[in-house]
């Protein structure tokens, strides 16, 4: 019986131990407590066993049996009970420890996904803006094959190749695509550039995919680290080959208007604001002299007129600088060889972005026209001398030699003026002035329409040089020049002007004045205004008489100067020396109209 208390007492014992260790372990780390729980089922297996050695020890007596039966029941079911309130209490730490680490990843992932978004949208950015860069940015190291770090897919616009080609030298080097002439200048601008530690710009060409040419603008500096050696170059390359083009065009079209400016016999200049000249053809040359290659020494235009001129010259001079068009005038000019020579100048202002610059203007010799002035004068003093002497001496053969005299006056004078209208007319200083106004704006705004204009003017001159000495010529041909100074005179009035021309073929080879048409248009030009609201109409066509009719309305120009009339007068006696039809003008409230007759070929030949 002692026996048996006292084995009871050790297991009782045992048991209180073991669930004090189990609290114990309960309040240690988790960690701990993973490793000591395992224990735990050692605490239920000795427990167990020493219920079993009591159950040996008094296994012969029934009453005692049941006692420790149940005492070891009882212990068994209090350790159970215990080992699933440790068993929930841990399962409630992992949930727990689960939710804490649940919730760190979700923070982790939202803060991943804003960096990624931020990162996303950073990139997208940076490409957008590269996309949107006129050229291609790049970094690329210093050594012979310019190996590209980064460049942007703009250099496939540029080149034809796309930037992964180019980047670590995957498919070829950006050195192999520069032309072989500008290898060396490209890398010696790069070298000092870099050995000065500054920015770097120059212009070179490099070889397309295509095999074309591409002028190209590269602009960049060296990236260096902390101990100033050169890393990285940093830059952009820009297509410039279409500014490159329009270039070269416009150096043609400048090299195209010399040429032409050459051809004509009179002098045109232009001058700058302080009265210098600055530009002029080889007549021009001949009569201001050489234009010097330095700036400083060039010529006054003063200088080439004597004073008595001059202060007439620099009035006009300053209406230009304040962009008042200015008449034409006489002039006395000095030429090289100190001769003088009465001229006749033309000009106007030279307006650039809504700024005079200088004036621009075509020096036109007058010395033969003053010389048949000359003689007229004395030849008037002769026949009034004469007039006089007759009077004298016989009344009746004064008065019929007065007037056969006075006649023969105006017949000569009439011949005179005619010769020097149809002089001046052949080659119009006012639109050849005009002409080459607008073909210097055309050249600066449309290169093209400028040669199709310069095409045109030169084409206008030939036929004025051909023709001037014929009497006769077809229609065809008078109209195929036509058509040449009409497409001046529109580029010129900017519709303005409007023409309508509709003859038959069956005219065609009928026989008309040269240049007749355009001076009756130039008529129509001279003495009328007019707009776009108010267009000049001008009808041309053949009607049943078989003559060139050429209607224009009316807005009579205010002038103070009285028309002579003598441009039609002229036409009239150019007609009654090769026919005896007469040419018709005549005028109403709203209409001026001019019939011109049309010569049939078959009846000149026959008679």
């Amino acid at each position: 019986m002692l026996q048996f208390t006292a084995m009871l007492i050790i297991a009782t014992a045992v048991s209180s131990i073991l669930t004090t260790f189990a609290h114990w372990v309960n309040s240690y780390p988790q960690g701990l407590q993973n490793v000591l729980f395992n224990n735990m089922l050692i605490y239920c297996v000795v427990n167990a066993f020493f219920m079993s050695i009591l159950e040996a020890w008094i296994y012969f007596n029934d009453s005692t049996k049941e006692k420790v039966r149940s005492e070891k029941n009882r212990i068994i079911y209090e350790a159970q009970i215990r080992m699933e309130e440790e068993k929930n209490r841990y399962a409630k730490q992992l949930l727990e420890q689960e939710k804490r680490l649940n919730k760190h990843l979700e923070d982790e992932i939202k803060k991943r996904e804003i960096i990624t978004g931020q990162l996303k949208e950073s990139r997208e950015q940076l490409n957008s803006i590269l996309t949107n860069l006129a050229g291609a940015a790049y970094r690329c190291y210093l050594d012979d094959h310019y190996t590209m770090k980064y460049i942007s897919e703009k250099i496939y616009d540029i080149t034809g190749y796309h930037a992964s080609d180019f980047i670590g030298n995957d498919q070829l080097t950006f050195a192999s695509i520069i032309h072989p002439d500008d290898q060396e200048f490209c890398r010696h601008r790069i070298l000092q550039a870099s050995m000065e530690k500054r920015h770097y710009e120059f212009e070179y060409r490099i070889i397309h995919k295509n095999g074309q040419e591409v002028w190209v603008n590269e602009n960049g500096k060296g990236i260096y680290d902390e101990g100033e050696d050169l890393r990285f170059l940093d830059g952009i390359i820009i297509d410039i080959s279409r500014r490159k083009e329009a270039e070269m065009d416009a150096k043609d079209s400048e090299k195209k208007y010399q040429d032409l400016l050459n051809l004509l016999p009179q002098p045109v200049f232009e001058l700058n604001l302080q009265g210098e000249v600055v530009l002029s053809n080889k007549a021009g040359d001949a009569f201001f002299g050489s234009l010097p290659n330095d700036t400083n020494r060039r010529q006054s235009a003063l200088d080439c007129f004597i004073p008595e001129d001059r202060p007439r010259i620099i009035e006009n001079f300053k209406k230009s600088a304040h962009g008042i068009d200015t008449e034409p005038g006489e002039f006395t000019a000095i030429k090289i060889d100190g001769s003088l020579c009465p001229v006749m100048v033309f000009g106007n202002p030279i307006v650039r972005n809504g700024e005079t610059v200088g004036r621009r203007g075509i020096i036109v010799d007058i010395s033969e026209r003053k010389k048949q002035e000359e003689k007229l004068i004395k030849a008037k003093k002769e026949l009034e001398r004469i007039n006089n002497t007759l009077e004298k001496s016989v009344a009746e053969r004064t008065k019929q030699l007065t007037e056969a005299n006075t006649q023969l006056l105006k017949v000569q004078k009439e011949n005179l003026q005619s010769q020097f209208e149809v002089l001046k007319q052949q080659v119009n200083p006012h639109f050849l002035f005009n002409s080459l106004n607008v073909l210097t704006s055309l050249i600066k705004i449309d290169p093209d329409l400028a040669e199709s204009f310069t095409e045109r003017l030169s084409k206008v001159y030939r036929y004025v040089l051909e023709n001037k000495e014929k009497d006769l010529v077809s229609l065809s041909t008078e109209l195929e020049f036509l058509y040449a100074y009409l497409f001046l005179l529109d580029i010129r009035f900017m519709k303005k002007l409007k023409i309508n021309i509709k003859i038959d073929k069956v005219y065609h080879d009928y026989q008309i004045l040269p240049i007749a048409i355009q001076l009756i248009i130039e008529n129509a030009i001279k003495h009328n205004t007019f707009s776009r609201a108010q267009p000049l109409n001008i009808e041309i066509f053949v009607d049943n008489h078989q003559q060139l009719n050429i209607i224009n309305n009316l807005n009579v120009r205010e002038t103070k100067f009285v028309s002579t009339g003598v441009g039609l007068e002229n036409i009239h006696r150019r007609y009654a020396l090769v026919s005896d039809q007469s040419p018709e003008f005549t005028q109403t409230s709203e209409q001026f109209i001019a019939r011109l007759p049309l010569l049939n070929p078959n009846k000149i030949e026959t008679e």
